[in-house]
């Protein structure tokens, strides 16, 4: 996870000294005498002074280039809060996945699956055993998980949580669903248990429930995961029941799962609208303005990252049930 967090930074990491070395110069064309211990007298200077037109013409383009590095390093936190959010829902499903819930999704199951189309290296099972080449093969086929379903909606909630911490606090008309109208309380009981001085703040379960709706509305989670032709292929359902090795819905137990979280990152509003005019350029297409969108009045750019982990435990022996009936 470090090291995709350090090589998804890198390009931020380069825009901000960039942005960094173009304040430097501004400020040097400028003929600003940079003094910072004067600043500590700055509170009792009574003098007025004149500003030299070099200074205000060049002020403007010094506040949007302070505001571009802002913005930049808002996406460094973004583009870390994201990837952890895939690592999250990753575990989560790593978790969820082997628990008994209620039917249809017993231990190892999902509500449904299918094949996925576009997945490199696909190499279907020989499912004919007078075939020679039946049995334990190399290879795998790669299934996408059906979304909807409630272990579904727990993994997703995971990367929801995460989502949070880079969500917009301000209201912006967004309602919570039904179901999930009990968080915005209980995150509220956490925070105000983990930091009592906002317990004076009256805005505290405004900011919160509007963080989480953003969240819930702005975050996208897809699951998929590999299946070895060296196990039994999930195909096997079709056999009697004492025969098959899965049930229909059941994911082989060690199976690889790979989580991809998809989050539109709300920009702030003045860098946000600036970045996305398209500005014509001659060493080519502009290619951040076509990925900005615009959501709700909130302009958006989209953020993704993946996190792979191995279901947890083996086929139960004894099945235990999860206290969710």
């Amino acid at each position: 996870m470090d090291r995709a967090v350090l090589l998804a930074c890198l390009p931020w990491l380069g825009l901000m000294a960039a942005g960094a070395a173009m304040a430097a110069l501004l400020v040097h064309l400028s003929g600003v005498c940079v003094r910072p211990t004067r600043l500590l007298q700055l509170h009792r200077d009574q003098g007025g002074g004149v500003q030299s037109l070099s200074f205000v013409l060049t002020l403007p383009l010094f506040v949007l280039v302070m505001l571009f590095i802002v913005q930049v390093s808002q996406l460094m936190i973004g583009t870390i809060v994201v990837h952890y959010a895939a690592f999250a829902a990753a575990r989560s499903a790593a978790v969820w996945i082997p628990a008994e819930c209620p039917p249809p999704e017993g231990a190892n199951c999902i509500s449904a699956y299918r094949i996925d189309p576009e997945a490199p290296d696909q190499r279907l099972p020989v499912l004919d055993p007078d075939d020679p080449a039946y049995g334990p093969a190399p290879g795998g086929v790669t299934y996408i998980v059906e979304p909807g379903s409630y272990k579904y909606n727990q993994i997703t909630a995971a990367a929801v949580l995460a989502c949070m911490a880079a969500s917009p606090s301000r209201d912006l008309g967004l309602s919570l669903p039904a179901a999930a109208s009990g968080s915005a309380g209980v995150l509220e009981a956490v925070y105000r248990a983990m930091a009592p001085s906002a317990a004076a703040n009256p805005r505290t379960s405004a900011r919160l429930y509007n963080k989480l709706a953003y969240s819930l509305h702005n975050t996208m989670v897809e699951i998929r995961f590999y299946h070895k032709n060296a196990e039994p292929p999930l195909v096997t359902y079709f056999l009697p029941p004492d025969e098959a090795e899965f049930r229909f819905n059941e994911l082989g137990w060690q199976d690889q799962l790979t989580v991809t979280v998809w989050h539109n990152y709300a920009l702030l509003p003045g860098p946000g609208r600036f970045l996305a005019k398209y500005f014509p350029s001659p060493a080519g297409a502009d290619r951040v303005a076509p990925r900005i969108r615009q959501i709700g009045g909130v302009h958006c750019l989209p953020l993704t990252a993946s996190a792979t982990l191995v279901i947890e435990g083996e086929k139960p022996v004894v099945r235990y049930f999860y206290g969710v009936y």
